[in-house]
């Protein structure tokens, strides 16, 4: 199999493998199923995810480097140095979440709940929070705490819409935006809305 059908073809099971996670459940995710949703072989399957440990373990890489490219889209938005474009980008990946998430929360938060007591599987998610938090350790000592402080706020706001709670309203949301960017300020970059729409229309791909 050439590199490039191989890859077009363990892309395509991934995403079979998150349909049927979306439709089923996690519980019913198997090799049977994924070959069925994706119209191959379960020899197809077998041949990119040995186990179907190791298909969990290819669907938790791919939430963390969704997780990696959606921040630097997000960024992408702005200019200014690193760590004011962190938190404007940040906030905008979050606005864009909030509106339509493309299914992603439902991906995340089963992946992180089945399999929290398997630290070595989560292990990717786990570098790339290592990776975004050792951006504010490196800012100056008298700008971590208020940047821990932001950026907890945020998860925060992202993780109580992953479950579906929200327990806050828009125009509270609004007024935490505009005090994070005041901390942190960035100017939005040139060709914004093109790349904003680039941006929304990843997640409508990704919901398809």
């Amino acid at each position: 199999m050439s590199s490039l059908k191989a890859q077009k073809t363990r892309s395509a099971l991934l995403a079979a493998a998150r349909d049927v996670i979306l439709e089923l459940g996690i519980d019913r995710l198997s090799m049977d199923r994924v070959a069925q949703t994706a119209g191959m072989s379960k020899g197809a399957v077998m041949y990119h995810f040995k186990t179907r440990r190791a298909l969990l373990a290819a669907l938790v890489e791919e939430y963390a480097e969704h997780l990696e490219s959606r921040l630097k889209a997000s960024e992408a938005l702005f200019e200014g140095t690193p760590d004011e474009t962190f938190f404007s980008g940040y906030v905008e990946w979050y606005r864009s979440f909030d509106r339509d998430n493309a299914h992603w929360a439902h991906i995340g938060t089963t992946l992180l709940n089945q399999n929290f007591q398997d630290p070595e599987l989560l292990e990717p998610v786990r570098r790339w929070y290592e990776k975004t938090f050792s951006r504010l350790r490196a800012l100056p000592k008298e700008k971590q705490p208020m940047a821990l402080l932001c950026i907890m706020a945020l998860e925060g706001l992202f993780y109580t819409h992953k479950f579906g709670l929200d327990p806050l309203r828009d125009e509270e949301k609004n007024e935490i935006y505009a005090s994070i960017r005041r901390a942190f300020p960035a100017k939005a970059a040139l060709q914004t809305l093109p790349k904003r729409a680039s941006l929304e229309a990843e997640d409508d791909h990704a919901a398809s």
